[in-house]
């Protein structure tokens, strides 16, 4: 019966350690995809932002006067032809 127990025993520690081996990697992703997010959405503002500053250069209304989502609407829609057109080329 000791065998039996010695058994469980190192069963018991070997999936300790695998569930906080898995723990510790999937904490890591998750926390990996949130920084990239808030990276995503930092360089959307700073591109928002140069639109910005590029219509008050011109002398036009600022864009967040006029819709600033006119201009993300275009380069949404830019890109949409784009993966298109690349899919009909295969």
């Amino acid at each position: 019966m000791t065998m039996k127990s010695r058994g469980f025993h190192y069963l018991r520690t070997g999936l300790t350690l695998l569930l906080g081996a898995g723990a510790t990697l999937g904490s890591s992703f998750v926390i990996s995809r949130l920084r990239e997010k808030q990276d995503a959405e930092s360089r959307m503002e700073r591109l928002e932002q140069m639109l910005d500053d590029l219509e008050e250069t011109k002398g036009g209304a600022p864009a967040r006067a006029t819709g600033a989502t006119e201009p993300v609407k275009a380069a949404a829609t830019a890109r949409a032809k784009t993966s298109r057109s690349r899919r009909t080329e295969k």
